[in-house]
């Protein structure tokens, strides 16, 4: 069985694309966990009214404590071998889920990841089309730090084996509201020995205004990726992956840097935090394939005054 773990917050307006999505998936051995997250418009209702009509789906209603707990939330409950993760205004193409599966088994890897799109919805992929590649471990933490595949760092592309999540104890980290599932997915790769792309899109995103890394200003809850890539470079004794993950790094902080002139966010401490994640592997960011507008701001913020206050 596939446990998919949805957390679902004020999206009544996407939530029944996302369950059709998921009751029609040609892989049927499924349980569909909805974890309502203390919505406040009518998200919970058409969660209880789609259990009603399918029993595969399982509707737990708990207060707003965030995406993190409300994953963790479902993991507990999952009765499945295999998870997945949606996020509930998303969808999966029909055939998604039978598709992993298959590349894990034929594979024999632990982990499953698949392109996702956001211009385009297909209902089915021919499995016959299927790009399969089998990765190392450190192509998959580049595609995690520097993506080039659209399959980026997400949670909401990838088949886990619940076995490996609870052997080592690994959840999402409730005190982190950006790049979270990074660091999870960074836990996960750590635990396993073989992982498998599908570079073909299975899954349709779309992007969400109201998330923290994507709100049009600055906020405490986007500095609070620098716990995750602090944590990732300290228990990380290889060096070239070191240096993978401070390019990702310092990306990220141009970008905190960027906007914290734009929005006067003019906290000492943060701009301190910032400026010394900056310093991680110049040389090495510079020569990576990191985008050029990165490299471009880099050298801008290398030379800019602090902002006052």
């Amino acid at each position: 069985m596939v446990s998919i773990i949805v957390p679902v917050y004020n999206t009544e307006k996407y939530l029944k694309d996302c369950l059709e999505s998921l009751v029609k998936q040609t892989y049927d051995k499924i349980e569909i966990i909805l974890v309502d997250d203390g919505s406040t418009d009518s998200s919970g209702k058409i969660c209880d009214k789609w259990a009603k009509i399918d029993d595969r789906i399982h509707v737990y209603h708990k207060k707003n404590e965030g995406v993190s707990r409300a994953r963790n939330y479902g993991i507990q409950r999952a009765k499945g071998e295999k998870l997945v993760f949606i996020d509930s205004d998303d969808m999966l193409t029909l055939n998604a889920i039978e598709c992993m599966v298959e590349v894990l088994l034929k594979q024999n890897v632990e982990l499953v990841a698949c392109q996702y799109q956001s211009d385009k919805y297909n209902k089915k992929v021919e499995k016959e089309t299927l790009k399969i590649e089998k990765v190392s471990r450190q192509s998959y933490l580049e595609e995690l730090m520097m993506p080039n595949k659209n399959i980026a760092a997400f949670v909401y592309n990838r088949l886990y084996l619940k076995r490996i999540i609870l052997e080592n104890d690994i959840r999402f980290n409730e005190n982190v509201k950006v790049c979270e599932d990074t660091l999870f997915n960074y836990e996960y790769a750590n635990a396993i020995n073989s992982i498998a792309f599908i570079n073909n899109p299975l899954y349709y995103y779309r992007i969400n205004s109201d998330s923290t890394m994507f709100q049009k200003k600055m906020n405490p809850g986007k500095l609070t990726a620098n716990i995750v890539f602090d944590k990732m470079l300290k228990e990380t004794v290889n060096d070239d992956e070191k240096k993978i993950i401070s390019i990702g790094c310092i990306a990220y902080n141009v970008i905190l840097l960027m906007q914290m002139y734009k929005y006067k966010w003019k906290d000492r401490d943060d701009y301190v935090i910032i400026k010394n994640h900056l310093k991680l592997y110049p040389i090495e960011f510079m020569k990576s394939r990191i985008r050029l507008k990165y490299k471009i701001g880099y050298l801008i913020l290398r030379i800019m005054p602090k902002p006052r206050g």
